[in-house]
């Protein structure tokens, strides 16, 4: 059962809230985000090398490559990815690294110094619980999970828009495949700034419930260039900036509500970054959002005050579209989506 349009009741009455949808987001925000809607339709299924307008997109055995011109937009990774001198449990694929701007900055980081266990832009559960135990599928270093790609289900080509749709794994180490996840990332043929939408349903396959137990993090994670981590003694630049809608930075915006947080900073050439707008029909809508005090990165997660479960053969469904752009936030473009 899909979460998009019934709320699901607990499988006993000790569980958390489940998760689900209010309706009248759906009313209120149906002009504004026509086209976003629109962009999430189905999609069509190409082999090999596609274009169109100025889009195209490459895959080789180990990412699929989407570019826009001659100008790379986003890798996603098919293979397991281990760079040299980590150890093997920060081994993972799935996730989406480097990330571009137009002008060619990557503003994104893949296995930072210090903080391995986080990539580019990626969904995980961080506090979760299942058949009694404890399963953390974002911080791998401790050895319980990963996420891994299982196959490109589709390549997605339409007019004014090029993507895929992959399947991803959420595994346990003692309990194997928990979470199913169908992946969909569609870039639209745009230039001053990059954009693109992502439509994420992970199913629990299981006869157990997942519980998304509450915390400080867990579900979309976003981390930000290599320049911005202090810990990257090599390439440091300065801390990365954050802005969410509402006006509030790195100081204040910690487990507050925006309907979009950026991250952004001082690159080698210029200042660049990227924003994340939740889709209003997302769980817990404006969805809570952690920005580390220190650290180049953010979390959207709807259990940062609240828990809430995945039963079985349940989907849950987060949508999400992503800007990236050379120089300032674009507040007025980041505010019309």
């Amino acid at each position: 059962m899909s979460l998009l349009c019934h709320e699901l009741k607990p499988r006993r009455k000790t569980h958390p809230e489940t998760v689900h949808y209010s309706m009248i987001h759906r009313y209120i925000f149906l002009c504004s985000f026509i086209l976003f809607l629109a962009s999430c339709g189905p999609a069509q299924e190409n082999k090999g090398e596609e274009s169109t307008g100025t889009l195209h997109l490459e895959q080789t055995t180990d990412y699929l490559r989407i570019m826009n011109g001659d100008q790379p937009v986003l890798n996603y990774w098919l293979t397991p990815q281990l760079p040299d001198g980590l150890p093997e449990h920060y081994t993972r694929s799935g996730f989406i690294h480097p990330i571009h701007s137009p002008s060619g900055q990557v503003v994104s980081d893949g296995f930072p110094a210090g903080y391995a266990h986080q990539n580019g832009f990626f969904s995980a559960w961080t506090n979760t619980t299942f058949r009694d135990s404890f399963v953390d599928f974002w911080n791998t270093h401790k050895e319980l999970a990963t996420l891994r790609n299982q196959e490109i289900v589709e390549t997605v080509k339409e007019d004014g828009i090029i993507g895929f749709k992959a399947r991803i794994d959420h595994l346990s180490n003692a309990h194997g495949l928990i979470l199913a996840e169908e992946l969909t990332v569609r870039v639209h043929d745009r230039d001053d700034v990059f954009v693109w939408d992502v439509r994420s349903e992970q199913t629990n396959i299981t006869e157990d419930t997942l519980i998304l137990n509450k915390h400080l993090y867990g579900g979309l994670g976003v981390r930000g260039s290599k320049y911005w981590n202090a810990k990257d003694t090599t390439n440091f630049m300065g801390l990365a900036d954050f802005l969410t809608s509402d006006g509030l930075t790195r100081d204040s915006a910690n487990h507050t509500h925006p309907e979009w947080t950026a991250i952004y900073g001082d690159l080698p050439g210029g200042k660049a970054g990227m924003a994340v707008i939740p889709h209003p029909e997302n769980f817990r809508w404006p969805v809570g959002v952690r920005v580390h005090p220190d650290l180049p990165y953010f979390s959207v997660s709807p259990i940062t005050e609240k828990a809430a479960f995945i039963a079985p053969g349940q989907t849950y469904l987060a949508r999400y579209r992503v800007v990236v752009f050379d120089g300032e936030v674009p507040v007025d473009l980041l505010s019309s989506f």
